[in-house]
């Protein structure tokens, strides 16, 4: 049952990448954006939304809240409708899709190569699917730690639009992610991921299980850790890459401190994207599952 499901689901993709794929970007990411924006808000995980927005930010109002979680589907259809395309998206161009890049941020990717590459940690926010073509664009040798799909159809379909490296979050992922760091490459890790194995560690008001093993690495290697995201400008397809200097090593021969200290400045960075841009940070993800 669950295979024929599979191909069933697979066949709904496939359909799905031909159709917004067939279409111009603009049409398909603005369909993309209506038909989730309809759909999204009248299924049970919009309920587990507005709770965890609900508990991250209270402050907020009831109204100010179903904004951001509308602006937040449009932003999630806008990335299905955009995958098929993201292969067309230029840097610098006016009057195009187009990720805009400041000087800044060259200056930080320059800085970056002569580190001998390390670790960049990025987040589920913008239009995360744009960046692992942008750090291509950039000269970057750079694998993505991610958690494979369950449908392995859907998951052959993606990886061939993605085209780069993909690592597994396992035992074997772990083995590549250390063979590219020592080889001087660059891995990308999207840090607000939930994890069933870390240490409680505050996101925003309360403890969410934390993977330590990106700080690991990067104290037992000693590379640096760098902040990037892309960013969405308004509700189009214009967006910012933003890559930082490097996040502070703790400077404490307690080496298990360290590693707790590096890994709260991890999920601070990640605090201060989501409170900056909260409409385009997937609050559908159960990241305070116990």
């Amino acid at each position: 049952m669950k295979k024929i499901r599979y191909l069933l689901e697979a066949i709904i993709v496939k359909f799905g990448i031909w159709f917004f794929g067939s279409l111009r970007m603009k049409t398909a990411s603005n369909l993309a954006a209506r038909i989730a924006q309809f759909v999204g808000k009248k299924i049970s995980v919009h309920k587990l939304a507005y709770k965890n927005l609900s508990n991250a930010m209270p402050e907020l109002s009831a109204k100010e809240k179903e904004n951001i979680l509308d602006d937040m589907w449009d932003n999630l259809g806008r990335i299905v409708g955009e995958f098929p395309h993201v292969a067309g998206i230029a840097i610098n161009k006016k009057d195009k899709e187009t990720i805009e890049v400041s000087q800044e941020t060259l200056d930080n990717i320059a800085e970056f190569k002569k580190s001998g590459g390390g670790i960049i940690i990025s987040a589920h926010i913008g239009n995360w699917e744009v960046g692992q073509k942008f750090f291509l664009q950039q000269g970057l040798q750079a694998g993505t730690v991610y958690r494979p799909l369950n449908n392995p159809y859907v998951e052959k379909m993606t990886a061939s639009i993605r085209k780069v490296e993909m690592i597994e979050k396992n035992s074997h992922g772990n083995r590549r992610i250390i063979e590219l760091i020592k080889a001087g490459g660059t891995v990308v890790i999207l840090a607000d991921q939930k994890v069933s194995e870390g240490e409680p560690i505050k996101f925003f008001h309360a403890d969410a299980i934390t993977t330590t093993s990106i700080a690991r690495i990067a104290l037992r290697y000693k590379v640096p850790i760098v902040p990037a995201r892309i960013i969405r400008i308004g509700k189009e397809i214009k967006f910012r890459a933003e890559l930082e200097k490097p996040l502070a090593i703790p400077q404490t021969p307690d080496v298990n401190l360290a590693i707790l200290d590096l890994s709260r400045a991890i999920n601070h960075k990640l605090e201060q994207w989501i409170t900056e841009y909260p409409s385009q940070w997937f609050w559908v993800h159960d990241r305070w599952k116990k």
